[in-house]
């Protein structure tokens, strides 16, 4: 699974390049933007494996994005005009393309992204993911509520209470586990795995790359009409939603 970022201004733009995308297998949109600062609130939040981006944007310019891309994430500029593509690549864009997108080029970026973004793998003892543990085996649920976590570099397991997790993230081959008052851990499991796993209606799905614990929402901050910050007991650090996931969530949170 690729998760993607789409920052543009133009409303229609956003939707045209998003449905193009999700039209391929192993693309989930996981959010959108209309300007830097939009963008950068995203960002800061969430890890998406490329960013989309425009270049001419109100205020300031989709290059000054760029220092708040993280290192792990790829950059495909989209555009209408020709003019910047060597400065996009001197920044370290994967791609350049020109406004309409049409999907046969958009399959070729695609494919350079496969090419370019690394294939997930379990990390080496002095190795970790932004500080998340991997578990290089399965999850079991015990009877006691808890699921059972093996922990890399030989180091034991831990029991994670089901009721302390707060939301499921998709990275690629593995998903990152979030739970209250603990830092992340990246598991080898898929999110057909943890949706079977986690209890409706206490867990929802938002997404193919996103299961959240509804009942462990503390608040939801609206942002613009592409973002809404979503704020859990024992986390300090909002989860990012786009629009169709804020949607999704809205609908969980009224049943």
């Amino acid at each position: 699974m690729i998760t993607a970022l789409v920052v543009d201004d133009e409303p229609r733009a956003i939707e045209q390049l998003a449905t193009l995308l999700e039209s391929f297998p192993g693309i989930d949109v996981i959010g959108t933007a209309r300007d830097v600062s939009d963008a950068e609130r995203f960002l800061a939040g969430r890890t998406p494996d490329v960013v989309f981006l425009d270049i001419d944007m109100p205020g300031r310019l989709g290059f000054d994005l760029v220092p708040s891309v993280p290192a792990t994430s790829r950059i495909v500029f989209v555009t209408a005009h020709e003019g910047r593509a060597i400065d996009a690549f001197r920044v370290g864009a994967v791609d350049y393309v020109l406004k309409p997108v049409d999907r046969d080029r958009l399959a070729v970026t695609i494919e350079r992204l496969q090419g370019w973004l690394p294939v997930a793998r379990p990390a080496d003892d002095d190795e970790r993911d932004e500080g998340a543990d991997v578990d290089a085996a399965n999850v079991d649920v015990n009877a006691d509520g808890t699921v059972t976590l093996s922990l890399a570099g030989h180091r034991g397991v831990e029991r994670l209470p089901i009721a302390d997790i707060a939301w499921v993230e998709a990275v690629r081959n593995y998903t990152r586990v979030q739970a209250r008052d603990r830092r992340p851990r990246l598991v080898r499991r898929t999110m057909a795995d943890w949706e079977s796993l986690l209890p409706a209606p206490t867990f929802g799905r938002l997404s193919r790359s996103l299961i959240v614990q509804v009942a462990a929402i503390r608040s939801t901050q609206w942002q613009s009409r592409h973002q809404t910050l979503v704020s859990f007991q024992g986390v300090v650090a909002p989860l990012p939603l786009g629009r169709a996931a804020t949607t999704r969530l809205k609908e969980l949170m009224s049943q």
